[in-house]
């Protein structure tokens, strides 16, 4: 499978704070993609990728999700999400609900799918650095994960050793918080999901990406922004909403007016359409512009 290198725009260097669950957003991660599929490949994996659901991969395609994926089909991958404004200069920002990692520095941006904490086992939300760094890392197994293995039947490990079946994969970015790291992943069908313990997994060659680009120390934030707003210059106003994962009470309508009549654009906005994508929380950019009354 090959992916082509897109480009992306840069926000202005604003630092965060404390924010509200919606976000102003003043760019996108978009592209188009053709991938011809090889042996091993499944729609989970081509989907999570590039922040996509399978379901999202197979409406696109006109698919029918009945049927397996044949060697040599080719798929056209198009992926859309909008960027939250205000990312800092330098250092790392996860938008949990987006399952978005944003890395920046020198003058760059990248931006990479990630695989979080189910809903039981949560990533944790907040600031962290990075505490260490380690390639090919023995995977210490917790405790907890320990007792879970019991619970489920399966053989109990404490230690799995590097190679093809630790899941921590090739490279590990050890954070400050609790234990929980940034790793590559031997599930990348888990990728875009809320499958991990909490750790926050990256397909194994956009860790490797990453892995060169961050030094110890550097700073963090997983931030929870399930509600962001795009006010277009020429005019569209479009919104990206995430389902509310880990039910941190969030209430989208008032989230979003607040931030409309922050920015001055309710007027601007048809809250039928807003209400709608609200509710469907599709994960993708719905436009919710108002549209002229014709005479």
């Amino acid at each position: 499978m090959r992916f082509l290198v897109i480009f992306l725009l840069l926000l202005p260097a604003v630092t965060l704070a404390a924010e509200p669950f919606a976000r102003l957003a003043s760019a996108r991660w978009e592209g188009e993609e053709q991938v011809v599929i090889t042996k091993g490949d499944n729609l989970s994996a081509i989907a999570g990728r590039r922040g996509l659901t399978p379901e999202a991969l197979i409406r696109h395609n006109g698919l029918d999700p009945k049927k397996k994926l044949k060697i040599g089909d080719t798929l056209t991958v198009h992926y859309s999400h909008l960027i939250p404004d205000g990312l800092p200069e330098s250092g790392i920002t996860i938008n949990v609900p987006q399952r978005l990692l944003y890395w920046r520095g020198q003058g760059e941006l990248k931006v990479y799918a990630l695989g979080l904490g189910k809903p039981s086992w949560p990533s944790p939300v907040g600031p962290w650095k990075v505490a260490n760094k380690q390639e090919n890392k023995t995977w210490n197994v917790p405790k907890s994960i320990q007792a879970e293995m019991a619970r489920e039947g399966k053989p109990v490990k404490t230690h799995v050793p590097p190679g093809p079946d630790n899941p921590l994969g090739k490279h590990w970015l050890g954070l400050s918080i609790g234990g929980y790291g940034i790793h590559g992943t031997i599930a990348p069908s888990s990728l875009y999901r809320f499958r991990s313990h909490g750790c926050m997994r990256m397909h194994n060659d956009d860790i490797a990406d990453l892995y060169p680009r961050v030094d110890k120390g550097l700073t963090g934030l997983n931030s929870y922004w399930p509600v962001l707003l795009e006010i277009r210059p020429d005019g569209p106003i479009y919104i990206e909403v995430h389902p509310d994962i880990y039910q941190r009470k969030v209430n989208g309508p008032a989230e979003l007016r607040q931030l409309a009549d922050a920015q001055q654009v309710s007027g601007r906005i048809d809250w039928t359409l807003a209400d709608t994508a609200l509710k469907a929380a599709a994960g993708e950019p719905v436009e919710i512009t108002l549209k002229p009354v014709a005479p």
